[in-house]
């Protein structure tokens, strides 16, 4: 089950952070700051692939990264078992065309905080989705 997405600015500063479970979003917070340096050394290794995969585990999650051409981090922060790669690649596809969308807004202002409704029920609706596919083929 997905239970964070984040998106990072190119500058390491949250620009959404969304909470899918009753834990305590400070600590979502905590897991996605541990996650970056792992996304920087991914990146450094792997210059033509957007999609990182599997950062490794925190605590009981299990973490997941992507990283745009402007160095904007998307993660994703899985509790219970692992998820298909194919599932985790259209996840994050998904994802940043939604946070390309959002950008696209004459009104967003890049590198800071997305506080857009809109953004945040289309995140909602797309994770619900996936948790829902992920439960389905277990």
């Amino acid at each position: 089950m997905i239970c964070c997405v984040a998106i990072v600015g190119a500058n390491n500063n949250p620009l959404f952070v969304r909470s899918f479970d009753e834990d305590d979003d400070l600590s979502f917070h905590y897991i996605v700051h541990i996650s970056l340096d792992i996304i920087e050394e991914k990146v450094k290794m792997s210059k033509d692939d957007m999609y990182l995969g599997f950062l490794g585990p925190v605590e009981d999650f299990r973490v997941y990264g992507y990283v745009t051409n402007t160095l904007v981090k998307l993660v994703v922060v899985v509790q219970d078992a692992p998820i298909k790669e194919s599932e985790m690649r259209v996840l994050f596809t998904e994802l940043h065309k939604l946070y390309v969308n959002a950008m696209s807004n004459p009104f967003a202002i890049i590198g800071e905080r997305i506080t857009s409704e809109k953004f945040e029920h289309k995140v909602y609706n797309l994770i619900l989705q996936h948790n829902h596919t992920i439960e389905g083929t277990r």
